[in-house]
């Protein structure tokens, strides 16, 4: 073989492991430039998987606080309604009560009793005194005892149950001794004072 086929084999040689080299190299960056990528998009949607998980839970946590919330109120509405209803009943068995007690004699000097004292209190002047429609028959027994007084009469949608209400028109002062007035202000107190438990059966 001559010289110069000598030479331009090993020209050939070097040219091609050159070219190898330089494939190889290009390989491998492109390998690595994948490698970065595929670990990018990884992280990528990691992320975002992290991000939607977040979100839901945060999802579940607001129903579960609206359920919460919305069962607390049906519960606090339904509570309130059995108190209520409770208080009702009592009251409504009272009123019944205090009406049987106004058709009895004793009532009628508890009633002048009452009306003495208020006066002896708001003393002297000219006296107004208000009568529930149901006690009108009492009207001239009381006209009787207290001469100096007027005697009303309320209208039947006032009802009072009984018991007395005074106006000194003199001095411009007005008593309430109705038995409705003292019964509507005894609702409030009333759970609190006599301790009344509700229990899931509805308070039996």
């Amino acid at each position: 073989m001559s010289n110069e086929m000598i030479k331009l084999e090993h020209f050939n040689s070097e040219i091609m492991a050159g070219v190898t080299e330089k494939r190889m190299q290009i390989e491998e960056e492109q390998a690595q430039q994948l490698k970065e990528e595929y670990d990018a998009k990884e992280l990528e949607y990691l992320e975002s998987a992290y991000d939607i998980i977040q979100h839901g839970l945060k999802e579940i946590d607001r129903e579960k606080n609206e359920i919460m919330s919305k069962t607390l109120m049906q519960n606090k509405v339904t509570l309130l309604n059995k108190r209520k209803e409770i208080i009702d009943t009592v009251f409504a068995k009272v009123k019944k009560r205090l009406r049987a007690y106004t058709e009895e004699d004793a009532y009628k000097a508890g009633l002048v009793t009452c009306i003495q004292k208020r006066m002896e209190e708001m003393g002297e002047g000219e006296y107004t005194l208000f009568i529930n429609n149901k006690d009108q028959e009492l009207c001239e027994f009381l006209q009787e005892t207290f001469p100096q007084c007027q005697i009303e009469i309320e209208p039947k949608h006032m009802d009072s149950i009984g018991g007395v209400k005074l106006l000194n028109t003199t001095k411009n002062i007005f008593v309430d001794e109705s038995y409705g007035k003292y019964l509507e202000e005894e609702r409030e107190p009333f759970l609190q004072r006599c301790d009344i438990k509700i229990n899931s059966k509805g308070g039996e």
